[in-house]
This record gives C-alpha cells, sequence and structure tokens, in this order.
C-alpha cells in the first residue's frame, strides 16, 4: 500500500529537496557542455548546444512576455522540424504544460484534444493554421487566445515565433520549473480508440532518460537519428532525449514517408550510433537490395518496439548487422517510452523476449484473481517505476482505474520466464474467447506474418452465436503478391491447433496504422467484426476481396 510521506519533526523536509528544481531545461543549462558541438541536426541545418540553450531562454522568455501561467497548456502542432525541441524546453522553462499534438489530425480530433486539453495558446506551423483560425472564429476552442506561427507571415494579427522571440533577451527564464511538475500532456495511441491524456512529469522524463543512457551505454559521443513523428513518445522519449541526456546529437528526419534505401544511408553517412526502427521500418529494410554490404560498423544499437518480431525477423537483423546490438523492448506512453532492456547477449537465446526490467522498473504478471502469476503463466502485466505516468488528464477515474498502489496496468498480456525476462503476447481486450478457449491473437499473427505474401496481419474476435466468438485475420499482402484467403488458412492449420486457425481471411491492401506503424484495431473491428456470422464463402479462391481502409487520426502513437 502506498503511504504519506514521513513526516520528520527535527527536519524539515522542504528544505531537504535537493532535486527540487532538476527539470527539463537543465539538460541545456549545465555547465561542461561544449557549446560549439552540435545538439540537433536537421538536414543542412544545426543548433550548438550553446544556440539551443539560447534560443530555449528566448522561447521561455517570450511565453513569459505573453501572460502564459505556471501550469496553463502550449499546444504544439508542428511536423519534424529544427526547432522542435527549443520550442518544447522553453515551454518547460515558462513552467507551462506541452500538448504536442499529432499533425495529421481532422478539424474535429484537434478542437477535442485543445478543449480537453484547456490550452490556452498554440504554436503551430502555418500549414495547420486555418483550421486553428476556423475553429477561433466558430467560438469552438474559447479558451485558446493566442496563436503563435513558427514561420510564415501572419494574415489575421496572429503572432509570429521569430517576432515575440525577438523582444526579448536570452537571459535565464525568471522562473523555476520542479522536478515533479507536470511537462507535458500525451495524448495514447489509437489503436483502441479514444486516445486518453498521459502526463508526464519532469521527473518521468528524467528517469526514462538516464535509465536509457544505462542500459543503451550512451554517452556523448553517440548520436540518435529521430525517424518517427516527435509528438509521439517514441519519436522523443525512445533515445532522442536520452542522447541529449548524455550530451550526444539528434539527427532530425523530416516528417512523411518512410524510404528504407534513404534511411540506411543517412545512418551509415552521418555514423548514427543509435536508431529505433518500429516492425514496419525493419520490414522495408530488410528488403533493400544488397543490405549487408553497406558500412553499418558504426550502428552500436537497433531498437525495436511497438510488437514483437518473429524470431527469424530478429535472427536476419542480426545476420545483416552483425556488429550492433538488436533489442526488442517493451514499454507504453503511460509507462515511460521503454520499461524493459534487452542485453545484447541474451538476444540470440531469447529472440522472443522483450528484454527484463529496466533500472528502477519493476513488473509483475497479474492473473484474474488479482494474484502474481507463476513463470511462463499468461496474465495482465503491471508496470512500477518513476517514469510511470501520474495520471491521465482531468480523468480521475480512469486514473483510478488504471493505476492502484502506484502499479500501472497496462492492458497487455504477458508472462515471465524462470529468469525474469518478459514476454508479450497481446492485449487484454483482444483476448479472443472461443468455445471456452483463451486465444491470443499475437500468436496467429506471428504465424501469418511468416507466409512469403504477407507483410503484416491482425486477428480479431467476431461474435458467433454458438463459440462466443470465431477467428478473424485481416492481411496485409506484399506488393505484386498472389495468395489466396483460402491458402492463408491453411497456411495456419499446418501450424497451429485446431481451434486457433482463422474461421475467415479478409486481404487488404493497407491497414489503417498509428503514427508509429501499430495497426488500428478498432477501425478493423468496426469494418469486419460485427457479423454474427461468417460469410456464405468465407475463403474466396483468390484475393480479389482486397481492400484499402482508411485510417482515423490518432493524437500520439
Amino acid at each position: 500500500m502506498a503511504r504519506a510521506p514521513l513526516a520528520i519533526p527535527q527536519l524539515d523536509l522542504n528544505q531537504a529537496q535537493r532535486w527540487r528544481t532538476l527539470a527539463l531545461p537543465h539538460v541545456f543549462e549545465r555547465g561542461g557542455i561544449e557549446a560549439g558541438r552540435a545538439a540537433i541536426v536537421y538536414g543542412a541545418q544545426q543548433r550548438t548546444w550553446g544556440e539551443l540553450k539560447s534560443q530555449l531562454r528566448r522561447v521561455g522568455n517570450a511565453l513569459v512576455a505573453l501572460g502564459i501561467e505556471p501550469g496553463e497548456r502550449v499546444a504544439l502542432l508542428s511536423k519534424n522540424r529544427l526547432e522542435y525541441f527549443e520550442i518544447e524546453t522553453g515551454i518547460a522553462a515558462a513552467c507551462a504544460i506541452m500538448v504536442p499534438i499529432n499533425w495529421r489530425l481532422k478539424q474535429m480530433e484537434l478542437e477535442s484534444i485543445l478543449n480537453r486539453s484547456g490550452a490556452v495558446a498554440i504554436i503551430l506551423e502555418a500549414e495547420f493554421a486555418d483550421m486553428v483560425r476556423a475553429l477561433q472564429r466558430e467560438g469552438r476552442v474559447p479558451q485558446l487566445n493566442t496563436l503563435i506561427l513558427i514561420e510564415g507571415a501572419p494574415q489575421y494579427g496572429e503572432l509570429t515565433l521569430g517576432e515575440i522571440t525577438s523582444r526579448v533577451g536570452d537571459a535565464p527564464v525568471p522562473r523555476e520549473p520542479h522536478f515533479e511538475d507536470p511537462h507535458e500532456i500525451i495524448f495514447t495511441s489509437g489503436t483502441t480508440g479514444q486516445p486518453k491524456g498521459a502526463v508526464w512529469t519532469h521527473a518521468g522524463l528524467f528517469f526514462n532518460s538516464i535509465q536509457q543512457v544505462i542500459d543503451y551505454r550512451m554517452g556523448p559521443e553517440s548520436s540518435t537519428y529521430a525517424m518517427i513523428d516527435l509528438f509521439y513518445v517514441g519519436g522523443r522519449h525512445d533515445l532522442t532525449w536520452a542522447a541529449l541526456h548524455a550530451g550526444g546529437t539528434v539527427h532530425i528526419k523530416p516528417s512523411s514517408g518512410f524510404d528504407a534505401l534513404a534511411c540506411v544511408e543517412y545512418v551509415c553517412k552521418h555514423c548514427i550510433t543509435h536508431v529505433l526502427w518500429v516492425p514496419t521500418m525493419i520490414y522495408d529494410i530488410l528488403r533493400v537490395p544488397e543490405l549487408a554490404s553497406f558500412d553499418t560498423s558504426h550502428l552500436r544499437m537497433i531498437m525495436c518496439g511497438g510488437q514483437v518480431l518473429s524470431p527469424e525477423i530478429v535472427k536476419r537483423m542480426q545476420q545483416i548487422f552483425p556488429h550492433t546490438d538488436f533489442v526488442q523492448v517493451y514499454g507504453l506512453t503511460e509507462g515511460g517510452g521503454s520499461v524493459t532492456c534487452m542485453p545484447a547477449h541474451m538476444t540470440r537465446v531469447k529472440p522472443s523476449s522483450s528484454g527484463r526490467p529496466s533500472i528502477n522498473v519493476s513488473i509483475r504478471i497479474s492473473g484474474e484473481d488479482g494474484k502474481d502469476c507463476p513463470p511462463n503463466v499468461d496474465g495482465e502485466i503491471l508496470v512500477r517505476a518513476p517514469s510511470v505516468t501520474v495520471g491521465y488528464w482531468d480523468d480521475p477515474e480512469t486514473t483510478a482505474q488504471q493505476i492502484e498502489d502506484d502499479w500501472l496496468r497496462t492492458g497487455d498480456i504477458g508472462h515471465l520466464d524462470e529468469d525474469g525476462y518478459i514476454y508479450v503476447t497481446g492485449r487484454k481486450k483482444d483476448m479472443i474467447k472461443s468455445g471456452g478457449m483463451n486465444i491470443y491473437p499475437s500468436e496467429i499473427e506471428d504465424v501469418l506474418r511468416l507466409h512469403p505474401a504477407v507483410r503484416d496481419a491482425v486477428v480479431i474476435g467476431i461474435p458467433h452465436e454458438k463459440w462466443g466468438e470465431q477467428v478473424c485475420a485481416i492481411v496485409e499482402t506484399k506488393e505484386k503478391a498472389d495468395v489466396s484467403e483460402a491458402a492463408l488458412i491453411d497456411w495456419c492449420a499446418e501450424r497451429l491447433a485446431g481451434f486457433k486457425k482463422p474461421t475467415w481471411v479478409r486481404t487488404v491492401d493497407a491497414m489503417p496504422r498509428t503514427s508509429s506503424g501499430k495497426p488500428q484495431k478498432f477501425i478493423l473491428r468496426e469494418r469486419f467484426g460485427r457479423s454474427g456470422d461468417p460469410p456464405a464463402h468465407p475463403c474466396p479462391p483468390t484475393g480479389s476481396h482486397k481492400e484499402t481502409i482508411p485510417c482515423v487520426s490518432s493524437a500520439s502513437s
């Protein structure tokens, strides 16, 4: 049970909080950093450590001058760009709370995020300004009173970032954010429906970054290439802030589109040491011609998260990148980026595992009775760590449901083996119950991904009067692949118990996905999961029933 802080009459503990004023701006304000070294690289542009320190102060001072009060929310609506981190840290220096927003959102979704967060100001790129102006004109975001363009000319009296930062100097910001203050509200992945606003404190960010610095042996010589959108938790909180904490360099890829060949060439040309590649990226990278001929000797670590790769894919990555540690991790927005770490030498021993708990992280596996499961028995994954969210913004009911006695209920299903290594087998809400049997979709999805014509697969349960649920597979096939849906069912039948094989399969040209590449299962359920019985001909002889299903924008991952 959680307890109240100690009350010691002989000591004023408020005076003993030596870490109280340690917050995000300290990363750039600290001494000992070479001011002329590159901190951020974006194409041909860069910010040195000295320039970044000056710029974040200007942003912070400008927000204070505009009347932004401590604790007020400032939204950031931007694609990846050079200024992203100085804006983020400037908001923090002003003691405001940042709300990073997915630039792919439509107007109604943007309205919801702005109102749910209560943002009083928004810093944004010019291409999104018309959408926000329309919301303001129609009175749909009544608390939003300040609009700041990052670039471009104002049209209706908006402010520009260049204008407001030119009015102030780069003296230290006259405010002092504290360690446990909220830093940002990250609206969680749209894989299951309505996003929730997970609150990250400065402390949570620090602990997550420091554990990665230690786990992945990062230092001033380290560099990372941020290839994911920075509004997403994986874009900034997996390796990126860790590299900055270590005094290293962050390279940023422009938003939109992933070119696997260009990615590998950039990593080689700039001697990048650490990268995060999500599974969809890895599948594309493995198709790069003559991949093994590239000089990747400087690449020390590849982190992979989002979903567990099959042992076959892990083995191929290890063969192609023989000098590089290939590490699968487990993490979630509410947990603070990554909460596990796979020691490099164990990846070959336990290729299906996502590692063991990171430094300062505790993990339990809870059964339906609330008791801890023995080794190798699946249950819900619970996480306790200083990087775990302090709660969901303006949602005490969900906070109480998800966080109990400091333990975060992740909603993910998995188990620990005898050595304490975790294996993630699916989402609690995704588990299919058919004829009294528990079926984990991830097991079937892994088998389908082994088929040479399959790029990705999602398995869902659909209602059935007799069995409760039956197994439905939605398969994204590779370009120019020709495979019948009946053949995919036969493929599963040869490799799985009869009750696990899909009753029917549908092939699609493209999955609806979140920004991190995860399939949006709730959209697939809406499209395919409402029928009580399979169609009269569930297995057409050809793949002619392929569809393209549009995605729904999510506020984060």
